[in-house]
């Protein structure tokens, strides 16, 4: 898991590279937009990781238990929360920016409440992309605003 997170750093450095050649010079922005990318996808693969190994349970655990085995995926989003809250209260980030990554820990708060006892690979790719996917609207559509 600690390769794919410093891996997804790596690609994440796409997105300032992108915005700089596209508004034509390096600018401040570009910073966060790598920061961002990073920290969203290092949140998803560890939100993957729990859901993987949820598949492996052969008893409901208590709810106790359930946050005590979520509590990296729910730190890593939470924190995504509350960083993209406070840029955006600050004026250093859009407005609407908490709402892409708030979606992203309600569904951390819902797998963790919800194991996938069972599921298959397939089922939590799936969800992981519809996820993603909705996430990458929603940021697109409030970084522009």
């Amino acid at each position: 898991m600690g390769i794919e997170i410093v891996a997804s750093g790596a690609i994440a450095l796409a997105a300032p590279a992108a915005y700089w050649v596209g508004i034509g010079y390096p600018e401040q922005n570009g910073w966060w937009l790598f920061i961002l990318c990073w920290l969203q996808s290092a949140a998803s693969i560890v939100y993957a990781y729990l859901r993987l190994s949820q598949r492996d349970l052969q008893v409901m655990p208590s709810m106790a238990d359930r946050f005590l085995l979520a509590r990296r995926a729910l730190l890593y989003t939470g924190f995504n929360v509350i960083l993209a809250a406070f840029a955006s209260v600050t004026g250093i980030l859009p407005k609407g920016l908490p709402l892409p990554f708030g979606l992203q820990f309600i569904e951390a708060i819902w797998g963790t409440i919800n194991p996938a006892i069972g599921w298959k690979p397939t089922k939590i790719g799936i969800r992981q992309l519809i996820i993603n996917t909705i996430f990458t609207v929603l940021f697109i559509i409030t970084w522009n605003k």
